[in-house]
């Protein structure tokens, strides 16, 4: 070590000129089978149950993220794989962390979000926002499945998780959902300023309807987003969603951004071109679209959707989003 060398290591601090900037390499994209999971998923009601265990969570593990400071399905989103089973009743708590319900199996399954008891079926996204209380239960028959994604990392790098058991308190006076259920109608009644949308349930039918109202781009696809109805904008801070309907046979056009995304096989089947990589998928699998890869999808049937979960918003509100598509 040069005399230089040894001054700096005394004094703290690094040159900037030794550090080196290398490229970082191209995250691959991931799928994790429904045909692998849904076993899993029986087999950890065997191995626990609710009383000794605060949810029954299968968090997706992105083997490209082995070894580094990152974790979750993708940069900045958990994805996981909740069950319930009937009769059962997953206890209220609230945390700082945002998070949503995709639901893919549900028989009279509720989730209750700061006093609004919100229903659960197939297809239905529920929100429940940072620091509102949650709690789940099944009055219903055969297990209850959802997908989970919630923005852990991003709150983990900000070291801002906080946790808080129930009983639920201090609940936020909300209006109904049903006070959103009109298009471009919104309760005049003063409430109370939230940083995210009021309307906690997204209903399947409702998306699938606007989704085939909507005219078909180009390559013959349609996008729908999940908005907030009082702002129009994503329907929490660090969460933004997307429901992508795809036509038979047609690939779409290809596109990237340095946002990250998770998606859902919602319905039908097909193939995801994601950078040199070619993903075959069916329902219920769920697979990555990692930052900074051209992403393109083609449904092998009629009717493919796939649910889009991306951070797409926390770069959009820091004016650090990148976006664009080929010709």
């Amino acid at each position: 070590m040069s005399d230089f060398h040894a001054r700096m290591k005394a004094a703290e601090v690094l040159a900037l000129w030794e550090l080196g900037h290398d490229a970082e390499a191209p995250e691959p994209p991931h799928l994790w089978r429904w045909q692998a999971m849904s076993p899993l998923l029986d087999a950890s009601v065997r191995e626990t149950n609710m009383d000794n265990a605060e949810r029954r969570v299968l968090v997706l593990n992105n083997p490209a993220h082995a070894g580094t400071e990152h974790f979750g399905a993708a940069r900045n989103l958990a994805v996981c794989l909740q069950i319930l089973m009937p009769g059962e009743r997953a206890r209220p708590h609230r945390h700082t962390m945002h998070a949503l319900r995709f639901v893919l199996e549900a028989d009279r399954v509720t989730t209750i979000v700061e006093g609004k008891r919100c229903e659960m079926l197939p297809g239905d996204m529920v929100l429940t926002p940072g620091m509102c209380w949650h709690e789940h239960e099944h009055r219903g028959k055969g297990r209850a499945v959802w997908v989970d994604a919630l923005d852990v990392p991003f709150q983990a790098y900000l070291k801002n998780p906080v946790f808080e058991p129930g009983p639920a308190h201090d609940l936020v006076p909300l209006p109904p959902d049903e006070a959103f259920g009109g298009a471009g109608l919104v309760t005049s009644t003063p409430m109370v300023t939230t940083a995210y949308s009021p309307l906690f349930r997204y209903p399947w039918q409702s998306a699938v309807q606007a989704l085939e109202a909507l005219p078909p781009a180009a390559d013959g696809s349609r996008r729908l987003r999940y908005t907030n109805p009082v702002t129009g904008g994503a329907v929490m801070s660090t969460l933004d969603c997307y429901l992508l309907c795809l036509e038979k046979g047609r690939p779409t056009r290809r596109v990237r951004s340095n946002a990250n995304v998770a998606c859902v096989v919602a319905q039908g089947d097909g193939t995801s071109t994601v950078g040199e990589r070619r993903l075959r998928w069916e329902k219920n699998d769920i697979f990555t679209l990692p930052h900074g890869q051209w992403a393109s999808h083609q449904a092998a049937s009629a009717g493919a959707k796939l649910f889009q979960i991306t951070d797409r918003e926390i770069l959009r509100r820091l004016d650090l989003l990148r976006e664009e598509a080929a010709d």
